[in-house]
């Protein structure tokens, strides 16, 4: 079992991300880069999509991206328990998002899939 945000456990999410159907086929028509920054311990990933093709890596701090999200580890680890989804810890300051909030939020439907299968890749705390 991978332990929650490491590079195991993030390659993992994309390997359920690229064998997801629904999420290939949801995002055929879709370019964006998303980062998810753990403040606390310097774990920095990038998410990456382009007309289907999903990529997930580690990022230096700083990388630029379309959107960011960031947080300590104990709020991710919030999120990857499914005790906050990432919209509400966002909004109850636990989380700092970057990016045009009124394209998230168009997005979000397609972004939720990602910390879904964040939360069914198992893992440990």
């Amino acid at each position: 079992m991978a332990k929650y945000l490491s590079d195991e456990f993030f390659s993992q999410v994309l390997t359920a991300l690229t064998q997801d159907a629904k999420w290939t086929e949801s995002t055929k028509n879709l370019k964006t880069s998303v980062a998810l920054n753990v403040t606390d311990i310097g774990q920095n990933y990038l998410l990456g999509v382009d007309n289907g093709t999903t990529t997930l890596q580690k990022a230096a701090a700083g990388t630029t991206a379309e959107f960011t999200f960031e947080g300590t580890y104990e709020a991710w680890c919030r999120i990857g328990k499914g005790e906050v989804d990432l919209q509400s810890a966002v909004l109850k300051g636990q989380m700092k998002f970057k990016g045009s909030l009124v394209k998230i939020l168009s997005l979000r439907d397609k972004l939720n899939r990602v910390a879904e299968v964040m939360k069914e890749v198992p893992k440990e705390f």
